[in-house]
């Protein structure tokens, strides 16, 4: 992919002018250039002329459209790359509305399509919501964090599609687990008692947690049924016995 940003610049290496003026093209050579990898010298190139040309145009105020200048704005503080997808919609919906070529029948479907997602989101979030209320764990593991709707966010971040509720779910509950046993080593355990959990989780039988204190089988139970009960979900439906890649 970076050798088609050597089409665009002169043999001496700057960019050519038909670039340069065009601001809309800069903003979408600026947006582009941030799926570089490793070692592609002509996106980092480009990143760098890119940012330096856009805040330029911003700051001299050269009859840059407002809009266009509140998406720069946008852009450089975070790159759409590096952003979640269903924020960014809410964004650019609200941004679209100012603009003065609006076409009403895609803003309509952008803001329907918006809602519909969102509710999805919604439901599935409500699913979680009882799932950890039913699970106890935050009620009994007072020292640990409660970060239902922060993990439940993040699995948004990965899996966005309304189809992909399983893997939301799935995401959140494991994220919701690895607090848990993060804030049990750091905060609740004792270096023993710590050795006597790390045992009993990696022999994954539930004759070796009577030796752990109460919190500590509160939390291994709560990921034994979680973790199996994901493994047996899956091998129901898909067929697949995942039980042995999770413990």
């Amino acid at each position: 992919m970076a050798d088609v940003f050597y089409d665009y610049k002169h043999a001496r290496g700057d960019f050519q002018e038909s670039v340069v003026e065009d601001v809309k093209g800069m903003l979408s050579l600026y947006e582009a250039a941030h799926v570089v990898s490793e070692g592609e010298q002509a996106l980092e190139d480009a990143i760098f002329f890119t940012t330096k040309y856009l805040k330029l145009a911003i700051s001299s105020g050269n009859n840059i459209d407002p809009n266009l200048a509140n998406r720069i704005s946008h852009s450089l503080e975070i790159p759409l790359h590096w952003r979640m997808q269903r924020a960014e919609a809410k964004w650019f919906i609200d941004a679209y509305e100012k603009e003065k070529d609006v076409n009403p029948l895609l803003f309509e479907l952008a803001k329907l399509n918006f809602n519909m997602v969102q509710a999805t989101h919604q439901a599935d979030l409500r699913n979680m919501s009882r799932w950890w209320r039913s699970l106890g764990v935050a009620t009994k593991l007072n020292f640990a964090r409660d970060r239902l709707v922060e993990c439940f966010l993040w699995s948004m971040g990965i899996a966005v599609e309304p189809q992909y509720g399983r893997c939301r779910e799935w995401l959140t509950k494991v994220m919701n687990f690895v607090l848990i046993i993060d804030d049990i080593y750091d905060v609740y355990g004792s270096l023993e008692e710590l050795e006597l959990f790390t045992e009993v989780v990696e022999r994954w039988d539930t004759k070796e947690m009577e030796k752990l204190p109460y919190s500590m089988k509160i939390c291994f139970l709560a990921l034994y049924n979680t973790t199996n009960e994901m493994a047996f979900e899956t091998l129901k439906d898909q067929g697949w016995d995942i039980l042995p890649y999770l413990t």
